[in-house]
C-alpha cells in the first residue's frame, strides 16, 4: 500500500514534466533555431548545443563552427559560411538543423517535410545553389533531397535576411501605371 502511494506522485510528476521536454522548438527564419540565435557568441551557442548531445568543431570548405554530429539531433552553427559569403569571427552568422523536432514559424515545416509546403508558406525561392534553396528576404535556407514521395527538406538553415538577388520587375511607367488605358 505504501509503495502504491509513492508510485502515484512519481508517475504524476513524470507526466507533468514530459510535455515540457517533448514540446516542439521553433525555427524562426532570419532569427533563431530554438535557443540558438543569430548574432550570439559562437561559444555561447556551443554551450547550448551541449544540451542536445556531443558537440564537435567543424572547419572545412563550407565554413567554420560547431555541430552536433549525431544525425537528426541538434544543430550546427557557423561564424563563417562560404556558400553565402558570411564571415563574422566568434559570432553566429548561419545555423542549420537536420533535427525534425524543430519546426518553422510560420508554417510548421520540418526536416523530412515536403518542399511544396515550404513553397506555399514562403513563396518562390530567390536563389538556388546545387541542392540548397534560399529565401533571402526571409533569411531561410533549405537543402533538398529527392525521395520516393518527392522533394523534401534535408536541412533547414537560417541567416540574416538580405535583399533578394533576383532583380525586381520594372514598374510600369506612364498612363498604364495609373491604371488608365493608353489613348
Amino acid at each position: 500500500m505504501r509503495r502504491a502511494r509513492l508510485a502515484l506522485p512519481v508517475l504524476l510528476l513524470a507526466f507533468l514534466l514530459a510535455p515540457a521536454v517533448a514540446q516542439p522548438v521553433s525555427i524562426v527564419p532570419g532569427k533563431a533555431i530554438g535557443p540558438i540565435e543569430l548574432g550570439m557568441p559562437l561559444e555561447r551557442a556551443r554551450e547550448i548545443m551541449a544540451g542536445f548531445g556531443i558537440v564537435e568543431a567543424y572547419e572545412g570548405t563550407l565554413g567554420r563552427g560547431f555541430c552536433n554530429p549525431e544525425r537528426g539531433v541538434g544543430v550546427c552553427v557557423f561564424d563563417r559560411w562560404t556558400r553565402l559569403n558570411l564571415n563574422s569571427p566568434g559570432v553566429v552568422v548561419f545555423a542549420l538543423t537536420d533535427d525534425a523536432r524543430f519546426t518553422t514559424e510560420p508554417g510548421g515545416h520540418k526536416v523530412g517535410g515536403a518542399l511544396l509546403g515550404i513553397l506555399r508558406t514562403f513563396g518562390l525561392y530567390t536563389t538556388g545553389m546545387q541542392t540548397e534553396l534560399l529565401w533571402d528576404p526571409h533569411g531561410l535556407s533549405v537543402d533538398i533531397q529527392p525521395t520516393a514521395s518527392g522533394l523534401v527538406a534535408a536541412t533547414i538553415g537560417i541567416y540574416v535576411p538580405r535583399a533578394s538577388a533576383r532583380p525586381a520587375a520594372p514598374a510600369p511607367a506612364g498612363p498604364l501605371a495609373l491604371g488608365r488605358p493608353v489613348p
